[in-house]
């Protein structure tokens, strides 16, 4: 993806707000939205951001219902960002339904992480502008002053962002060295469901971030393997690794199997500069990062540096 670039927000724009994944509840969207207003933005929910599917518990209404929320506010001019108030999963069935002309001719700020991974990498294919790995509603009322700070002024400011602010946490180098290149990835499950159809994502020369929630390491250790066997990860020109969150829960030998031992093995033997432990996706704190935009990984550092800017004014 070489570079579209939606239109920078300023107080007075209009967001969208919706739910392409599970559901999500009143009290967050209200909050969400009030944060957003303090801000000085409008705010529209979308028609069925509330829904509940009548059989399956996991999803926020009908395919059809989350399609149309997405096609709308891509085609209508009053809406100038799209952010959705949750993940969970169901966003990647919504594909096949979604107006990809439309979405390519309307570049929009569009902003979600986890099951969401699902929409960017597909926007990456289909539509070829930059959209934002970031907090959704609850996770951004919950964040820290300085990490909102963040998310405003990727949003806000149309200059490069320059180094993400990484000061005081321990992030770790796995295999030194430098490489530039747009970055590319998320939530590592969605990453590797997308192998093998028209969605799957274009790693080559990318830098590539990772991150999951709440899986076992055996099964980190399958998608990795899948990415690998598509032949994915080898076309990547470096690696950006968060964290695994709650995986200990649903690993049998914590002590022995870790992310971390899993991390080394796979990408020791790629032998593209890698860093972990970047503050991104499910965390509590996660910086905003979009994907497609020129970044310099100096893994030697652990520093991840923004070349290009995010947004361009209208």
């Amino acid at each position: 993806m070489a570079g579209k670039f939606p239109r920078t927000l300023h107080p007075g724009a209009t967001i969208g707000i919706l739910s392409p994944s599970s559901p999500v509840s009143a009290e967050v969207v209200a909050r969400g939205s009030a944060l957003w207003k303090e801000r000085g933005y409008r705010v529209v929910v979308a028609e069925h951001a509330l829904d509940t599917h009548p059989h399956n518990s996991y999803l926020a209404g009908q395919d059809e219902a989350r399609a149309s929320d997405l096609n709308a506010f891509f085609a209508r001019e009053d809406i100038d960002a799209i952010h959705c108030a949750g993940g969970g999963y169901g966003s990647m069935r919504l594909l096949d339904k979604l107006d990809w002309e439309q979405i390519r001719q309307n570049p929009k700020v569009f902003i979600g992480y986890s099951d969401i991974t699902s929409l960017h990498i597909a926007i990456a294919r289909k539509a070829g502008f930059v959209t934002f790995h970031g907090a959704m509603l609850a996770t951004l009322l919950r964040s820290r002053e300085e990490i909102r700070s963040v998310f405003w002024q990727m949003l806000e400011d149309p200059r490069p962002f320059g180094t993400l602010p990484t000061r005081d946490l321990k992030i770790e180098t796995l295999v030194p060295g430098t490489v530039e290149g747009r970055l590319m990835g998320g939530c590592l499950t969605l990453l590797a469901h997308a192998c093998g159809s028209p969605y799957a994502p274009d790693l080559r020369g990318k830098i590539v971030l990772i991150e999951d929630v709440g899986e076992a390491v055996y099964r980190l250790d399958r998608y990795l393997t899948q990415l690998w066997n598509a032949g994915h990860l080898q076309k990547a020109a470096g690696f950006v690794i968060g964290s695994v969150t709650n995986w200990r829960k649903n690993e049998e030998n914590p002590e022995r199997n870790t992310p971390e031992n899993l991390w080394h093995d796979f990408f020791t033997a790629l032998g593209k500069p890698t860093i972990y432990g970047f503050p991104f996706g499910h965390e509590a704190n996660p910086l905003i990062l979009p994907l497609g935009v020129k970044a310099r990984l100096d893994a030697n550092t652990a520093t991840l540096t923004l070349l290009e800017s995010a947004t361009q004014p209208a």
